[in-house]
């Protein structure tokens, strides 16, 4: 089946945030901080406000001291007496045009006392440290302690910490290692974008580039004094969102900004504000120990995670941060212990990226497993063969998967494989890593059904299409359930005042959650007493504790003389249910497979002294389909997965294992082990060199 949005995305007319113009509006930018730790002195906006098509600039000192955020609430709109990274907003110009915007905040004098700075996670909960947030516990959902450092904002624990110490101790084999993810853009082409237009307290529009609508209009309205349902989201396009768009953003500061002027605002950042100002992948560095026993079985296992959260908490769903960097979820483990600690430093503040954690996590403990598998003399696979959970296992999380598949996902991998030849004088190395991820059975999500002409339905969903064809995916799930042609069915966004609710995408949880939403609706749909739309929701969460497993193996080619690599061939085995559409599950698989494959070997911010110095997409190098390796996919069907749909995750699924996948095929190659990303040739260059 073709997407529904294919045309109008191929003929130019779908319409994304920058494209949205309304009657009298004006534009905004912003004047950023150009210092990690300061103290603001002064503000001199005179020639700024002088400047053509000015309309009025804006402080701290104009929108109050006003803080937002997803859970934990520490975001000023505007930099309030000090700043606390480079790139953060200190001032605001609206204006009658965007240059004009532009050409205005540049003219803003801000005069710095500069404050004592950290950039490291390791460095920031250290004795006499700069406090970067005085006011920490004070936060509105803040779960600091004052016992902690005060730049900790969640130091978390699970396990027995003495068991796990105690049978290292004891293990006839042990590896303890420290591994470095380093922080990466989610990178979707479109940058971020808002339009606001505040007619009333009682009127409010925004058009945004965020996935979930209904959370962003309560926490608009919480900050602003709003009730939350005088403000309405528009349906919008996303140009790409993997984890980047859950947050408010600049919706807090152009809505406010339009109380102000009485005119609709709109405001579209440059890329270089997206990568310096946005809200990247949390850089991590983690500490591992792996114990065995003399016949290769896992004995203990200890995680610690120290989480750069940038300058501000507040663009995760939770202030614990990304659960999947200190997750060991696809072994046996009888002694686990994990601690991760997500702390303030002075550098762009972090948020989500797909699977948030689990691709830092996976690269640090799959190559963790490799370590031990080669201390112990066996085959890291056959370890890992010995290691996978089974039915009635349960994880380190204490959860009973329906089922654990690994063993036959890992079989179906090697069965499928073949090797292939590295060019003459290249060294060859092969590599694997194994992922497992939940998939959610929670719902939250509501529908409408409409009869219109010729037996056709109008299917009306708040749900935002990011790209992924969720659209797609909610008609054929409903042709399917109803027994009618797709070509009879339309898909159209709605704002948030017309359905009751939606979770918003992310988590691996869409697929699932129209699957549950649609078997109520086709109920309801085939039950109703007249000819007439019915409204369907759900809210809530079946219990059922379901997964799936993902094999990777990496063939790669090392150029001796100069650390250059290439991606000869890369698999992916993955455990599967139902296929709703085919073409878009693969799209899932090679897409996060090549999204992995960039932020293991090209993405860096290359943050220096809190200074992102790839500010542009030409030194921030993205994956293009020529950095795309010959593929390889291997479905394992059979999987049991949610609802009658019998779906599971996807999405998320071949991202995080790449890192370790081809760490652990140079190895294999060079005898060298890189415990740091991104893979690069002037890293195994130096480290076969010693």
């Amino acid at each position: 089946m073709s997407r529904v949005d294919a045309e109008s995305k191929a003929t130019g007319r779908s319409r994304y945030v920058a494209d949205i113009s309304l009657p009298n509006m004006v534009y905004a930018a912003v004047a950023r901080s150009t210092s990690a730790h300061a103290k603001i002195k002064k503000i001199d906006t005179s020639v700024a406000e002088a400047c053509p098509g000015v309309i009025g600039v804006f402080t701290a000192k104009d929108i109050s001291q006003i803080l937002y955020g997803r859970n934990l609430i520490d975001t000023p709109i505007l930099a309030n007496e000090k700043v606390r990274f480079i790139g953060e907003r200190v001032a605001a110009v609206v204006a009658n045009s965007r240059k004009e915007a532009e050409d205005a905040a540049a003219m803003i004098e801000i005069d710095y006392e500069p404050l004592e700075a950290v950039y490291t996670a390791r460095e920031a909960i250290k004795e006499g440290a700069p406090v970067i947030h005085p006011d920490t516990l004070s936060y509105k959902g803040s779960i600091a302690k004052p016992e902690n450092s005060p730049n900790m904002i969640w130091l978390g624990h699970k396990g027995d910490k003495l068991a796990a110490e105690l049978a290292l101790e004891t293990s006839a084999f042990t590896v303890e290692h420290s591994y470095r993810a380093h922080g990466v853009h989610q990178g979707y082409l479109e940058p971020q974008a808002c339009i606001a237009d505040f007619q009333s307290p009682e009127n409010v529009r925004i058009w945004l580039t965020n996935k979930a609508p209904y959370r962003v209009r309560n926490m608009v309205g919480d900050c602003l004094g709003i009730e939350p349902e005088n403000i309405v989201l528009q349906p919008i396009t996303l140009g790409g969102d993997f984890g980047g768009k859950g947050s408010p953003q600049d919706a807090p500061l152009c809505t406010a900004l339009s109380q102000k002027v009485g005119r609709p605002v709109k405001m579209v950042l440059h890329y270089s504000e997206d990568l310096t100002a946005g809200n990247p992948r949390h850089a991590v560095d983690l500490d591992i120990r792996l114990g065995a026993d003399a016949e290769g079985n896992l004995t203990a296992a200890m995680v610690i995670g120290y989480l750069n959260a940038g300058a501000y908490g507040s663009f995760t769903p939770s202030a614990k941060g990304p659960a999947g960097a200190t997750q060991l979820s696809s072994y046996r483990v009888p002694a686990f212990y994990s601690e991760s600690n997500r702390v303030y430093t002075n550098t762009v503040p972090r948020g989500n990226m797909r699977a948030p954690g689990a691709s830092q996590g996976t690269f640090a403990i799959e190559s963790a497993m490799d370590e031990l598998a080669h201390k112990i003399g066996m085959d890291p696979i056959e370890f890992r063969r010995k290691n996978l959970l089974v039915e009635g296992d349960k994880d380190t999380d204490g959860e009973h998967w329906i089922e654990h598949r690994g063993h036959e996902v890992l079989d179906a991998a090697l069965a499928a494989f073949t090797p292939v030849e590295a060019p003459p004088g290249w060294l060859y190395g092969r590599g694997m890593s194994v992922y497992s991820r939940h998939t959610t059975s929670a719902a939250s999500t509501s529908i409408r059904i409409t009869p219109v002409d010729d037996g056709c339905i109008r299917v009306e969903t708040p749900l935002i299409e990011t790209g992924t064809g969720s659209h797609t995916v909610l008609r054929q799930l409903l042709a399917d359930q109803l027994g009618m042609p797709s070509a009879k069915i339309e898909v159209v966004g709605v704002a948030t005042d017309e359905l009751p609710r939606d979770a918003g995408a992310g988590g691996s949880r869409v697929t699932a959650g129209l699957a549950t939403v649609v078997d109520v609706a086709a109920k309801a749909w085939m039950n109703r007493l007249r000819d007439e739309p019915i409204v369907a929701e759900v809210d809530g969460d079946s219990g059922v504790h379901i997964g799936s497993y993902i094999v990777q193996i990496a063939q790669v080619a090392v150029d001796p003389d100069t650390g250059q690599f290439k991606i000869l061939e890369f698999m992916n085995a993955i455990d599967v249910a139902a296929i709703i559409n085919p073409l878009a599950h693969q799209m899932q698989i090679d897409g996060g497979a090549l999204m992995g494959i960039g932020c293991a070997t090209l993405e860096n911010l290359d943050e220096q002294q809190g200074q992102v110095w790839n500010a542009n997409l030409g030194e921030y190098k993205l994956s293009s389909a020529r950095d795309a390796p010959p593929f390889k996919t291997v479905l394992v069907p059979g999987g049991i997965g949610i609802g009658t749909a019998n779906v599971k995750n996807i999405g998320e699924s071949t991202t995080p294992p790449v890192g370790a996948c081809l760490a652990n095929a140079i190895f294999d190659a060079t005898k060298r082990r890189i415990r740091d990303l991104p893979l690069t040739a002037e890293k195994i260059y130096e480290a076969m060199r010693g």
